[in-house]
């Protein structure tokens, strides 16, 4: 079952999968800031920070969230100068990975995931990690019933899948057929109130290569 996990968290399970996203190399050098918009993705869903109509990201409630990796966050945004979300991907691109290591950590304290010291060659050195719970199984299967069946979507799963979809995440996960359907209930969704605090991380990521 599934464990209360945030969008970060649950992103993060489904990209460190290398079994099913072998080949997206490109996007693991990506997966550290992409983590950190899924953070700010979820602090603005529960209204720590607002996202401005200009893409400035503002500090709406100070106040400690509780979890590490979203305070540590809200830390670095309140002791930079206001930034756009475009100007974030960029810092956070060059100047952090400890938000992404944090989240990591989570997973590992909430008994999700496990990580091995392991060599390649019995010479470069890597990390092996394991979803001891099977949860990613229990993510997607929500992701399946809440977007390919009929009933309510939860503003979660639609932040997870666009975060998901932008380097195509997705695609191992479901049918030719499913891709299908997923795409257009996205672009439904995109008309809708549920994703108006999305969109704006949605458009900062799609431009990700162009932008730093």
């Amino acid at each position: 079952m599934l464990k209360n996990l945030s969008i970060p968290q649950e992103f993060v399970l489904l990209a460190l999968d290398r079994e099913t996203n072998k080949l997206k190399s490109i996007f693991r050098m990506h997966v550290a800031v992409y983590t950190v918009m899924a953070c700010i993705v979820e602090l603005s869903m529960n209204g720590n920070v607002t996202i401005e109509d200009d893409e400035t990201v503002r500090i709406s409630n100070s106040a400690p969230t509780g979890v590490m990796y979203l305070d540590r966050l809200l830390d670095i945004i309140a002791a930079e100068n206001p930034k756009k979300l475009k100007q974030w991907v960029s810092y956070f691109y060059y100047n952090q990975r400890d938000i992404y290591k944090m989240v990591v950590e989570s997973l590992v304290d909430k008994g999700v995931l496990e990580i091995e010291n392991t060599e390649v060659l019995f010479v470069v050195p890597v990390k092996k990690y394991t979803d001891v719970a099977n949860t990613r199984n229990h993510i997607v299967e929500k992701i399946r019933a809440e977007l390919l069946e009929q009933g309510n979507v939860e503003a979660h799963t639609v932040a997870l899948v666009v975060l998901l979809n932008v380097k195509n995440m997705l695609n191992d996960y479901f049918s030719d057929y499913e891709q299908k359907t997923l795409k257009q209930k996205l672009e439904i969704l995109r008309k809708e109130d549920i994703y108006k605090k999305i969109r704006t991380v949605d458009l900062a990521l799609q431009n990700l290569d162009s932008g730093i």
